[in-house]
């Protein structure tokens, strides 16, 4: 019996100083003890407290950093559509300013060619009321457009009466320029 006592707390002294080293060496994983200083002064344990290699590590992103990250990753890219959409906007206003002057442009020239019109019409009825002689010394005067302009408006018979009194070189020039019109 007796030997038996013996072998049971061996046993219980064995499962004691393995429940002791287990707990120092859970102790130290967690980082709560440094088994390694007091391994370093037990002259057999001493190989076994060397510096652990260093553990690389592994930058942990919170959620709420991820989030972040994204929501800054959108930012940026919202931004750049944005100086995008800015430049197209600049480049449109531009057009919009260059369609304005040439509608103003445009305008202009219809009025004044309106003008011209109404003033052509004018001097057709004082032309139509004259001799064909005396519209030919007038019209030697003036410059082959004003001629053109003016003698689509009146009758064809009068036309025709004061291009046979012109001189031949300017009439045939001013049917020309009468035929370029049509």
């Amino acid at each position: 019996m007796q030997g038996q006592q013996s072998i049971s707390l061996k046993l219980i002294i064995l499962c004691l100083i393995a429940i002791v080293l287990g707990g120092l060496w859970a102790a130290d994983k967690a980082g709560l003890i440094d088994l390694r200083i007091a391994l370093q002064k037990i002259p057999v344990l001493s190989k076994y407290a060397k510096e652990p290699a260093p553990v690389p590590k592994i930058p942990v992103i919170s959620p709420i950093e991820q989030e972040n990250q994204k929501l800054r990753s959108d930012l940026k890219d919202f931004e750049a559509k944005m100086m995008a959409l800015e430049s197209e906007k600049t480049k449109m206003l531009e057009q919009i300013y260059q369609l304005q002057q040439e509608v103003t442009s445009l305008r202009a020239y219809k009025e004044n060619n309106e003008k011209k019109a109404i003033h052509a019409k004018q001097l057709a009825l004082y032309y139509s009321e004259m001799k064909p002689e005396a519209i030919v010394k007038v019209m030697e005067n003036l410059d082959d457009d004003t001629v053109i302009t003016i003698l689509p408006l009146l009758n064809k018979e009068q036309t025709g009466k004061i291009l046979a009194l012109m001189e031949p070189q300017r009439a045939a020039r001013i049917t020309q320029l009468l035929l370029g019109n049509q």
